[in-house]
């Protein structure tokens, strides 16, 4: 995940323009593709392992909820003039996680 580290000087020419200041280049889309395998690898994992999580409807339902606001701030920052969606849909979405990954990998 440190191809998400590079500064802005080493990703090279925007491939993708998004918005007003905002651009997919191959760095992004490198790390993109990286997190998106990622992500899904967890879902699956979570999917699978979902009656042995002992996790309340309730509980499922609020980390579900939070993760969809994670990535809809993620998203919502690349579109939008507020540059800093994606600090509160990266730590929104991280939380998530912080839940999910050792309840996953216990099971």
């Amino acid at each position: 995940m440190l191809i998400l580290f590079v500064p802005a000087s080493g990703e090279g020419r925007v491939l993708v323009p998004l918005g007003e200041g905002h651009g997919l280049s191959a760095v992004d889309a490198v790390g993109a593709a990286l997190l998106a395998l990622g992500g899904t690898w967890l879902e699956v994992l979570v999917v699978k392992r979902l009656p042995h999580l002992a996790l309340s409807p309730r509980a499922l339902f609020a980390l579900g909820l939070l993760a969809g606001l994670g990535v809809g701030l993620l998203v919502a920052s690349a579109f939008s003039n507020f540059f800093w969606w994606w600090a509160l849909g990266a730590a929104v979405l991280g939380v998530a996680f912080l839940v999910l990954v050792p309840l996953t990998a216990r099971r």
